[in-house]
This record gives C-alpha cells, structure tokens and sequence, in this order.
C-alpha cells in the first residue's frame, strides 16, 4: 500500500449529513428497509421496504418500535441495518455511504484532521473504532456486513 493509499482524506462531513436516509430492519419481514428522513422536519420520515413493500410514515404512526439493545434509527425506533458486535462493543453505520467512509478511516494508517472550523463525522467515531489494534476487527466486521 502507497502512501497515499494509507493516508485519509475523506470529505468534511458530520454524522448528519449519513442521516438523510438510514437502513433499518423491516418491522414486518426482517429484511433491509428503507428509512427517508424529512429534510424540513428531521423528525419525520417515511419507511419502505423493498421487499415486503412495507410502507408508513412517521407522521401516520401509533407507537414507536421497541428495540433494546441495539441501535436504532431516530424517526421509527427500528433497528439499524448495519450493525454488529466488535469486542464486547456495538458498532453500527446509518447507511452504505456511512460504512464505507467509516472503512476508509479505519483502513488508512495516517489520519489527519480535515478542518478546524467543525468536527467531522469520522473524528467523533468511538475509540474502540479508532484504535489500531482493532483495525482488522473491524475492517472484517465492516466487510461482513457489506456482504448483507
């Protein structure tokens, strides 16, 4: 691996701009969902599924999904798609942009900081994702739920 290979130079991005649309577990089949968040109402949002073709929006729901133990998108309480245990801790992502930018931080040997003016998405990421020593932990479990 070069040099620049190993060095991270990903966008200025806040863990906010991985949350306009989140992947999630479908209510009721299981499988991968879709979770498209109000870009007015950041509270609202509309799920779909692909695969059942499971449909509701926030706005129209009765109760919050209950999910312990688990991350969760904020508009339905669902359980995030992407997500898995790495040494006792819960790694997740929101979506596959966010997986695969959190891969290339953990993956580079040199990170340096993006900007001064805010702190980015990948700066506020857990030490147990930061730390060398679990880089192949973690690029394994990354890769794993790429393959879901």
């Amino acid at each position: 691996m070069s040099d620049e290979q190993s060095r991270y130079r990903g966008p200025l991005t806040t863990r906010w701009d991985y949350m306009k649309e989140i992947l999630v577990e479908c209510p009721k089949c299981n499988k991968e969902a879709l979770v498209t968040v109000d870009t007015k109402f950041h509270n609202r949002g509309k799920l779909t599924c692909r695969n059942c073709m499971h449909s509701e929006r926030s706005v129209d729901r009765s109760r919050k999904y209950k999910s312990s133990g688990h991350a969760v998108d904020p508009i339905f309480g669902l359980p995030l798609w992407f997500q898995a245990e790495v040494r006792g801790d819960l790694f997740w992502a929101s979506n596959r942009e966010h997986l695969g930018e959190i891969k290339s931080y953990v993956s580079a040997k040199l990170r340096e900081r993006q900007t001064m003016l805010f702190t980015t998405m990948v700066e506020k990421l857990p030490h147990f994702i930061k730390d060398a020593k679990n880089r192949a932990t973690i690029i394994k479990a990354i890769e794993k739920l790429e393959r879901k």
